[in-house]
């Protein structure tokens, strides 16, 4: 099993670097990698973002659904 705590601080360190990065390239990339640290969170046994019954979840990225940051 993996640690979350260190998933979240991935995560989170990409989005960052995807926001200043300098180059469209770059910015993509970090978005990339930080989508695949959310996929790997909601996939993880303790469920983080878990949705509700009406759809939301806690903690989600609001744009993390259609690829922006």
């Amino acid at each position: 099993m993996e640690d979350l705590n260190y998933l979240l601080k991935r995560e989170q360190e990409e989005l960052l670097r995807a926001q200043s990065a300098h180059c469209r390239a770059a910015s993509h990339a970090h978005q990339r990698l930080a989508n695949r640290y959310a996929q790997r969170i909601r996939e993880h046994v303790h469920p983080y973002r878990s949705e509700r019954p009406d759809g939301s979840a806690p903690f989600a990225l609001n744009d993390q659904r259609d690829g922006r940051i």
